[in-house]
């Protein structure tokens, strides 16, 4: 479904302490790019020598093979936190031991070396804002002053307790999810509330909306995740069903319409439930239609089982943290055999 990503944001974990430890201290982070899990890092601050460690888990998926790209780095920081020979500071350290004033100090990427300001520009309570390198941040720490939520554009990074085991993204995607249940329609256990129709939604005939879902699903002469994917607009020669979601947003914008994409689950041919998107239409009297530009099928309750509806463009918090439920084992997907009487 997700092509793979640059490296650049999962440079971000976050969780820690103002201090040195006593022994090695970790956090583990779910990295989602616009909703959908995509990733896990974890880092790491060794004491002594004070060595800082990240290591990024990262699905990428190519010609239908689903695999993961284990990048890691590390780093000897001195007292004052900046890299040993160097005036900068590890930019995801520095997250994680969390800025506690306004001010700007000079950040390193660690996988780019690349340096430069990372400012912290309010303060309200519990969250920090600020920039780095240009690029605006919101980060959210919890009682003991580690971080529990980093938000950068349309990645959020979500921290996972210490002891909670994670179905890691790459199986997500591999593996799927376990189908309970032999027939009937699809649905999680336990349930979760659905907005049917958000308010965003305008009023569009089926007719036109099916004839904007095949041009979509025709103008990509590469099924298959690619640039498009991470394009707002879903532009790209290649994508997969996020494209294919993002490019029929788009175009119906641009004839007017707005319409709502769809996170959830698809299965096929009897097997496990994957992730996958597709797009909400509103229809004129309240109701909706659902589309699948990716394959042009019927979104049937026996195949497509939504998980959350999200504005195109936002940044679908409702669904990262679904998704991060669903990966500690919080929810399962089953069949409800339909009642005749």
């Amino acid at each position: 479904m997700l092509a793979l990503f640059p490296l650049l944001l999962l440079a971000l974990p976050a969780g820690g302490a103002s201090s040195a430890p006593p022994s090695e201290e970790s956090a583990r982070f779910v990295f989602a790019w616009r909703g959908v899990p995509v990733g896990t890092v974890t880092l790491s601050l060794a004491p002594g020598v004070r060595r800082f460690t990240y290591t990024s888990r990262h699905l990428h998926t190519r010609g239908g093979h689903v695999g993961e790209r284990v990048r890691e780095v590390s780093l000897e920081v001195g007292p004052g936190g900046t890299v040993v020979g160097r005036p900068s500071v590890p930019q995801a350290l520095w997250l994680w031991k969390g800025p506690l004033a306004p001010g700007c100090v000079t950040g390193r990427e660690e996988l780019s070396g690349r340096e430069g300001p990372h400012c912290v520009t309010a303060l309200r309570g519990d969250t920090v804002e600020g920039t780095m390198l240009g690029q605006r941040f919101t980060a959210r720490y919890d009682e003991r002053g580690r971080m529990a939520v980093l938000e950068v554009g349309e990645a959020r990074f979500t921290g996972v307790p210490p002891g909670v085991r994670l179905r890691p993204p790459p199986e997500l995607f591999a593996e799927g999810v376990p189908v309970e249940g032999a027939a009937g329609p699809l649905a999680f256990s336990p349930p979760w509330p659905l907005v049917a129709r958000p308010g965003w939604l305008t009023d569009w005939r089926a007719g036109e909306a099916r004839v904007l879902a095949e041009a979509v699903h025709a103008a990509f002469p590469e099924k298959g995740p690619g640039a498009a994917d991470w394009s707002g607009e879903g532009e790209g020669e290649a994508g997969g069903c996020l494209a294919h979601a993002l490019r029929f947003a788009a175009r119906a914008v641009a004839r007017g319409q707005r319409v709502a994409l769809v996170h959830g689950l698809l299965v096929v041919d009897g097997g496990p439930a994957r992730p996958h998107a597709w797009v909400r239409v509103g229809l004129a009297g309240g109701g909706t239609l659902d589309l699948d530009p990716t394959s042009l099928d019927a979104v049937t309750p026996e195949t497509h089982l939504p998980l959350a509806v999200a504005e195109p463009g936002g940044p679908s918090v409702e669904a990262g943290e679904r998704w991060l439920a669903l990966l500690r084992g919080e929810h399962r997907v089953v069949r409800r055999p339909s009642r005749r009487e």
